[in-house]
Formats: structure tokens, sequence, C-alpha cells
């Protein structure tokens, strides 16, 4: 009777797996020798390092993850940005590998239903969720040993993509928690600025993914709680658990990698076909460029009228006019940001020193929701501050912030 890695019966492997089809998608731009050769040159290393076939095909992906099912290799756009090449290869390496087995297919089949499937009750989980949850409980007990073993020979994979030096471990598992990281911070910003909502109406943004490494490159990584996701890796990898728990605290970058693999120049229907792998459904297409100031003013309008309304409280009263209200948030930007949180006024125990740039920042605020009131526009929508008149004339309210008595002017005028 053939066995998988792990003890697993094959034919009771399969009945776990069932039929369910793996999906091919053909609509994401492919990677090969002639295109996007950089990449399909560090898959070629990867494959190496994990022993395998090379796969049937090798697609670049909207989604912030690598994968191989159905005999094609999806690599998320986000990890390629996101991650050195050396990190990259380990990381891709890692999926690739497998433990020696007859049946190669099964054995990912089973692992990626077990890795991937969405938890009974969680968005995406499909079926009704008693035979979601009887489904899941059974592959879990089933492949326990089959995971164990993958684990162990994915983890040499990554270690040795990376070089299987000295620190080759502390590099593997600094790769497998810098992707943990990317998938969750893009998968928040997908969530938060990929489907606006334009005249009542929920859109899909076709450049998403430029967005995303235009706010990498200008702004950083949205803020984002990963400690939840951190905290789950060294369960996730178990051979990788010292080195993952020594490293999720001292490292949680999530920018544009500056030795990234480079890609050649996506077209705008290669950028919707990889948006269209994140932002699922059948809602109309919008651009960034194309958003009404109403998407973001919003957002703008209750931050500025969160500290105006903390300006009141930190004077008991109205300010006199508008440069009592810079004024105060300029001077007294510690008590103004207590009073916005709901703290209690500071006592002569409390630290009120605050850096010099602190007053202007809170006043830049309220001065972008005033310019945007008065015919203003971001360049764009996901670069506060920097703004755009009605004559085309161009504001960076970031850089007047070493200059707040200009910025003052722009509240006043």
């Amino acid at each position: 009777m053939a066995r998988l890695p792990g003890g697993l019966t094959a034919w009771r492997g399969r009945r776990l797996l069932g039929n369910l089809p793996e999906p091919r998608r053909s609509g994401l731009p492919l990677v090969g020798a002639s295109r996007h050769a950089a990449l399909h040159s560090l898959v070629l290393d990867a494959v190496k390092h994990a022993d395998v076939a090379f796969p049937a095909a090798v697609r670049l992906g909207g989604a912030p993850t690598a994968r191989l099912t159905a005999g094609e290799l999806v690599i998320g756009l986000p990890l390629v940005a996101g991650l050195p090449a050396d990190q990259l290869r380990a990381v891709l390496a890692h999926e690739l590998a497998l433990p020696p087995s007859r049946h190669p297919d099964l054995v990912r089949g089973l692992l990626n239903a077990r890795l991937h499937e969405p938890e009974p009750g969680a968005p995406g989980a499909s079926g009704a969720p008693a035979t979601a949850a009887n489904r899941h409980a059974r592959l879990l007990a089933a492949t326990g040993g089959l995971l164990g073993e993958a684990e162990r020979v994915r983890d040499a994979a990554a270690v040795n993509a990376v070089g299987g030096g000295l620190g080759a471990v502390e590099d593997a598992a600094l790769a497998l928690l810098r992707a943990a990281a990317i998938e969750a911070v893009f998968t928040a910003f997908a969530a938060a600025e990929g489907t606006p909502e334009v005249d009542g109406l929920p859109r899909r943004v076709a450049d998403l993914h430029a967005g995303w490494r235009l706010r990498l490159a200008e702004w950083g990584a949205p803020a984002h709680d990963l400690t939840a996701v951190l905290a789950a890796l060294p369960d996730r990898h178990p051979g990788l658990a010292a080195e993952l728990r020594s490293t999720a605290g001292a490292d949680r970058p999530v920018a544009l990698a500056a030795d990234s693999v480079a890609l050649d120049e996506l077209s705008a229907e290669e950028e919707q076909a990889l948006a269209a792998d994140v932002l699922t459904g059948d809602l109309p297409w919008t651009r960034f460029a194309d958003l009404p100031v109403a998407v973001y003013l919003a957002e703008v309008q209750r931050r500025a009228r969160e500290y105006v309304e903390a300006v009141q409280a930190v004077l008991g009263r109205a300010p006199d006019g508008r440069d009592e209200l810079a004024g105060t948030l300029l001077r007294r930007p510690v008590d103004v940001e207590r009073a916005r949180r709901g703290l209690p006024p500071a006592t002569e125990d409390d630290d009120r020193s605050a850096p010099p740039w602190m007053g202007a920042t809170l006043l830049a605020v309220v001065v972008e929701y005033t310019l945007l009131r008065r015919g203003w526009r971001r360049t764009h929508p996901l670069l506060p501050r920097r703004l755009t008149g009605p004559d085309d004339a161009a504001l960076d309210l970031n850089e007047l912030v070493r200059r707040p008595e200009e910025l003052s002017r722009y509240l006043r005028d």
C-alpha cells in the first residue's frame, strides 16, 4: 500500500483531498526568459535549492503570497517589490520544496489544502459550516505527520537558498518573517484603499499595486499591528521557531527593497489583472488618478475636526479666530494631543516636551482640510498633504512643517 510522507496512505490522502479543482490563472502576466527575465532566473535558482522540477508555468500575481498550484507558480508582486532577491529566493524555495514521494501532486494538494484553506467560519470558507469544520478537522488530524516532514524539508531548502552558512538559519527565518509582514500589511492596504466608493458605488482600483509601491516609496507602510501575525509564525514554522521568536521583536520592516528583483514595465491591462487577483467580484474599475476629492476628504475632515475640538478643550472655549487656533496647535501640541485622545491635562510630573515639528504637523492636518475645501486636491490620493491647487500650483505641506509661519498663512488667507 503506497504511503505518503508522514505515513498517510495515498488512497486516504485522495479521499481527504477530494476532487476540488485547482484553478489556473491564465489572465496573470507570464514570467519567462524574455519577460521579467530576472525573476525567471531567480525561480531557476529556487528550483535548484528546492530540488524539484521547474513549474509548468510561472506567473506574476497580485496577492502578497507565493503559491504553486496545478503546476503553476504564482509569485505575488508585493513580495517581489518588498523582499531583497536573496530573501525572495528563500521564500520561493520554501514554497516549492517537498519531501520525496511517488505522488508529489497529491502531497502538494494536501499541503495546499491544509495551509491555505480558510478556517471554518472565516471569510472565504466554502461549504456549509458543519461540513467545512468536519473536513478541516479530518485534514488536520490525518496530515500532521505530512506537514511536519514537509516543514523540515522546506526549512532546509530556504536555509540553502540564502547561502547555507553560519547565519543562514536566521536569514531564512527573517525572509519568512518579512514575507508574512508584507502579506498582512498589503492585505490591510487593499481592504482600505482597493474599493473606494465613488458617487455611492464601490469601485475597484485597477492600479492598486502601483499605488502600493508609491505609498511605500513615499511614506512607508501603512500603520498595521503585526503582533498577532508575527506571534503565530513560530507555530507555522516550528523548525525555525527559535529564530523567528528572536527576530520578530527586532525586525518588522515593510518597505520597497533596494535590491529587489527588477521587473519589466507592466501595462495597464497587466496592472488590472493583478488587481483582479486581489479585488474579486464584478465591480466597475477606476484608477487612483480618477478618484474625486470626496473619497479622501471625509477622513481629512474627521482628523481636522478632532484637532479643532481638542484646541477648544485645551482653551476651555472656542479659539478666537484662526490665529489662536494655529498658535495653540504650534505652542501646545502635547496638550492638544492629550485632549484629542481623551486624556486628562498634563501635570507637572508629566513629560510635556515635544519634538519641534510636532505642532506644525498637527497644524498641517487642519491646513490640508482647509485647502481641500477651497478647491485644492491631492497630487495622489494616497499621499496626504501633498496638494495641487486650482491653478495647478504644487504645494507640499510636509515641507512647510519646517516653516510653521508660512504654514499658518495658508490657514489665514
